[in-house]
């Protein structure tokens, strides 16, 4: 990619990131086998949500809830921050294990997720019809992108040329892009 080009991709995505709501879902792992483990060793289902913005923002008080669970029960305590322009894991495993933990499991066989701000508006959505273990659903382009399937997930990290239907993947833990430079 030559220096213009790298430009004007780090143009466009800041423009498009300048209209995005502030919290987006940016990639879900609903059959997640041995891939990306919590904190306790557990390769539980996942949702990477993304942070648009240049300043921190506690989620205390949004909802991101699947097409089983009362929105009122699936309200992020506050205290879980996500950093600027980063990414943040929350755990969809039906257990409460932390803050980071949601109350419901995700539906390998077909299922959707809402995320709502405090005031309940809807800032994003996503559903599948059928998910293959260790397989996510992720934004490609990363943050402003569609949903595509990726068969290497990038818990906690860009979702950028990784998530090719030949791509040879990147480690999870990787290093994060912020979604307003150029790919390297």
């Amino acid at each position: 990619m030559s220096v213009r080009d790298a430009a004007l991709v780090a143009c466009l995505l800041a423009a498009c990131t300048d209209t995005l709501p502030e919290i987006r879902i940016n990639e879900v792992a609903p059959a997640n086998l041995t891939g990306c483990p919590d904190v306790f060793g557990e390769p539980d289902d996942w949702v990477e949500l993304t942070n648009t913005t240049s300043s921190a923002i506690d989620l205390g008080g949004y909802r991101l809830f699947d097409n089983t669970t009362a929105p009122d029960q699936a309200v992020v305590a506050p205290g879980v921050t996500i950093a600027p322009r980063g990414y943040l894991l929350l755990w969809a495993d039906g257990k409460i294990q932390g803050l980071d933990h949601l109350p419901y499991k995700l539906s390998a066989g077909g299922d959707s997720l809402t995320l709502q701000a405090p005031d309940g508006s809807t800032l994003d959505e996503v559903s599948w019809a059928s998910a293959d273990p260790d397989v996510s659903y992720a934004r490609v382009p990363d943050v402003v992108g569609e949903f595509t399937r990726c068969a290497t997930p990038t818990c906690g990290a860009g979702n950028d040329s990784s998530c090719g239907a030949t791509r040879t993947g990147r480690r999870a833990g990787a290093p994060k892009r912020d979604p307003d430079e150029p790919a390297q």
